[in-house]
């Protein structure tokens, strides 16, 4: 996948998901700019093990989750590495398991190809509408707002699925 395949799925997953977006755009480009940054000359290898991004994502959801408020950014930038390797295995080239078997999902898309575009055009279809009508899984910024009696239930109702 391209970098605007990453950064936009990122992105867009990580608003849904109550993460820091920015920090998580940075990660979803990390499996490949770590490879120059190490000197691996290899694509898809050593940085792209599922199991490396899966473990570090656990590591500071588990932070998050005991009260560090600053794993938030660790986890965010996981996150993003995380979803750079599952749109990896969306591919035909697929990313690495163990020596030169690879895994795969489908293996329908080619990089920079216009199977990749379609993709990116559906991800956009399907998940931008739902950062515009506040949707995260179980919060809602006006629902918030609501119960702590800012706005009343009627501003409640008015704004809660609008779209700008």
């Amino acid at each position: 996948m391209t970098w605007l395949t990453h950064t936009t799925f990122a992105g867009l997953t990580a608003w849904i998901f109550d993460l820091k977006v920015g920090v998580a755009v940075l990660g979803s480009t990390a499996p490949d700019w770590t490879e120059d940054l190490f000197g691996l000359g290899e694509h898809r290898g050593v940085t792209h093990y599922l199991v490396l991004w899966f473990g570090l994502v656990i590591l500071f959801l588990l932070f998050a989750l005991e009260g560090f408020k600053v794993a938030i950014y660790p986890l965010s930038f996981c996150y993003g590495g995380l979803s750079h390797i599952f749109l990896d295995m969306l591919t035909k080239t697929g990313i690495p398991l163990v020596g030169k078997k690879r895994i795969r999902i489908g293996g329908l898309i080619t990089t920079g190809k216009i199977s990749e575009w379609i993709f990116l055009v559906l991800v956009v279809i399907f998940l931008f509408p739902l950062t515009r009508l506040d949707f995260k899984f179980g919060y809602s910024k006006w629902k918030n707002y609501y119960e702590q009696e800012i706005i009343d239930k009627k501003e409640y109702e008015e704004r809660r699925f609008k779209l700008w």
